[in-house]
């Protein structure tokens, strides 16, 4: 009797931690998130100049994105602020097929995810899809690789030979970090300074502690809005690094293609009307097509 009874306890158990999440712990249909006139939308958090709040509002070019499918989508929004995980299976599993490890709450559509169709369609050890889970589609905009040079401290130098006798900063464990500390026989490495964060490595560039900041090019124009002569950004130097570029898009869950294909179509209007540029222009940040509307040209 008293294991039936323990028994009876943990599925009661069970049941009422289910019940505390009902909604949350179910993925929703395209119809579904029609029907309940609003759209649930990962975002991370603090991640200028995509994603962050100003007080309590949200701010940033991946919730305007947002904002401006869902207005066409007439649907409000709920946003679900994510924290980077480990990569990025981990990032999606937590905000829109599993959900959070706690009240497995996910979000209908999942901003900034960088879309490449080898991931996509990666293969595990097994020789299974990686990715089942999910599907990522519509890119809107191309990322890149840069450097933000003081050229007074470089004198114009567009070599990387010059991070011999002059700092570089870099934020820690970025692609960027690992190219430069290899690159040229590893003969950068003591003059590379290790940042928590592309902003704080910014303003060592400001302070003039260093001379050049390696980075996201919309986060490097982010952080230097009012960028004087004497600084540049380009990817001058950072040809053999491993990625150069790559295309931002969005994620759904695997059963909810509808969703993706609605907001697909919103995304390609946006990009053809330039109400994409607009976007980034009130950023003050370069807006490059991603690949997939650059080929269409």
């Amino acid at each position: 009797m008293s294991s039936q009874l323990g028994c009876r306890y943990l599925i009661a158990g069970i049941l009422l931690f289910m019940s505390m999440f009902p909604a949350a712990s179910m993925a929703r249909s395209f119809d579904d998130i029609m029907e309940s006139g609003y759209i649930s939308v990962a975002v991370y958090n603090d991640f200028p100049p995509y994603s962050f709040k100003q007080g309590d509002e949200p701010k940033g070019i991946d919730v305007d994105v947002a904002k401006e499918v869902a207005k066409q989508l007439e649907l409000d929004i709920r946003w679900m602020w994510i924290t980077a995980d480990e990569n990025l299976e981990d990032d999606m599993r937590n905000a829109i097929w599993k959900g959070h490890i706690i009240t497995r709450e996910k979000a209908d559509l999942m901003m900034r995810v960088p879309y490449d169709r080898k991931f996509s369609y990666a293969i595990d050890g097994y020789g299974l899809p990686k990715n089942e889970m999910v599907v990522m589609f519509g890119p809107y905009h191309r990322e890149s690789w840069a450097i933000l040079k003081d050229t007074k401290k470089t004198n114009n130098i567009d070599t990387l030979a010059i991070f011999q006798y002059e700092k570089i900063a870099v934020e820690i464990d970025s692609l960027p970090s690992f190219f430069l500390g290899a690159t040229i026989g590893g003969r950068l490495r003591d003059n590379i300074i290790h940042s928590k964060d592309i902003f704080e490595a910014i303003d060592l560039l400001k302070k003039q502690e260093v001379a050049a900041v390696s980075g996201m090019r919309s986060q490097l124009e982010w952080g230097m809005p009012d960028i004087e002569p004497r600084f540049t950004i380009n990817a001058a130097g950072l040809a053999a690094i491993s990625i150069k570029s790559w295309d931002i898009g969005m994620a759904v869950q695997q059963d909810f293609r509808q969703l993706a294909y609605a907001i697909e179509d919103q995304i390609t209007l946006m990009v053809d009307d330039k109400r994409m540029q607009s976007i980034f222009d009130s950023y003050g940040i370069t807006f490059e097509p991603a690949s997939l509307y650059q080929q269409s040209k």
